[in-house]
């Protein structure tokens, strides 16, 4: 479903901004690849600061817990490497990504992610006319339904996890668009609700792209080079491509089911450590 890993993350803190003293005493952090969330990172932040009771009433979280959490300086170490250079997600991004950036600032940590996405501004683009976008609201409309309690960060995180996925889906139904580039996403964050359908209607399925670069067949033309992905997967390389953002060269291959998917050129015929031996990421399989 997405090109590229996207990191979902959800702040709780003691206050709406840290300029005015706020602190993070909660985090969720989702790994999304392709189409399902395969990794996670949740903690209890102890900022040594003191927690409002209207936050406990409002989150769950008391003094108690965060007194006995894990200090700030060994979390947020660890949340940045957990992002890594993945795209950062969040709903309402720019209270989380704020958050995220003072606490960086403070332990001197430079975050690398790969540009934002922010769920609310999409789902007004991409499924305009509700009567809200507030997280709750919004995800009862579409059918999705928290695990857990609302205003705690794992919880949170996963029901936007399961919006952003609803709304990838929706632009591989409606407009073909598979996978999806998460710079797609932070290109529709920052156009007018007006806009939107017209954009996305001009973006080629990444199927239209791989046939209009495709050869013309003819009666001496070759099979299909394929390749075995290291965890068994078979695939047919369909062909090269250039990257219209960066000019990257660019594999356009096909699965057993009909999928299309690209990888960065490099990444596709890399040597890559499994199980302490060096392997290739995709073998060549004789014909």
């Amino acid at each position: 479903m997405f090109e590229k890993p996207i990191v979902m993350i959800d702040f709780e803190t003691s206050g709406m901004s840290p300029d005015q003293g706020g602190r993070v005493t909660e985090v969720a952090a989702l790994r999304i690849v392709g189409g399902e969330v395969v990794d996670r990172y949740v903690s209890l932040i102890n900022c040594n600061v003191r927690i409002p009771s209207f936050i406990t009433q409002l989150t769950g979280i008391t003094q108690a817990m965060v007194n006995k959490a894990p200090p700030v300086s060994e979390v947020m170490p660890e949340l940045v490497a957990f992002i890594g250079d993945a795209t950062l997600a969040a709903h309402n991004a720019s209270f989380d990504e704020k958050f995220l950036l003072a606490e960086s600032d403070r332990l001197g940590l430079l975050p690398v992610y790969d540009g934002v996405v922010c769920s609310v501004k999409l789902s007004r683009r991409v499924f305009p006319g509700l009567d809200s976008y507030s997280l709750g609201p919004l995800a009862s409309s579409l059918g999705i339904r928290f695990k857990g309690s609302a205003h705690r960060a794992e919880a949170d995180a996963e029901v936007a996890s399961a919006l952003l996925l609803r709304i990838g889906a929706h632009l591989g139904e409606r407009y073909g668009i598979t996978p999806v580039d998460p710079r797609l996403l932070q290109q529709v964050n920052k156009l007018s609700a007006a806009k939107v359908a017209a954009y996305l209607e001009k973006q080629p399925s990444l199927k239209a792209r791989a046939d209009q670069a495709l050869p013309s067949p003819g009666p001496k033309s070759k099979s299909a080079q394929r390749y075995r992905h290291y965890k068994g997967g078979i695939y047919e390389l369909v062909c090269e491509a250039t990257q219209e953002s960066d000019l990257s060269p660019t594999i356009v291959y096909k699965a057993q089911n009909g999928t299309y998917w690209t990888r960065p050129k490099s990444v596709f015929f890399e040597m890559i450590e499994v199980d302490g031996q060096m392997v290739q990421r995709f073998t060549p399989m004789a014909d």
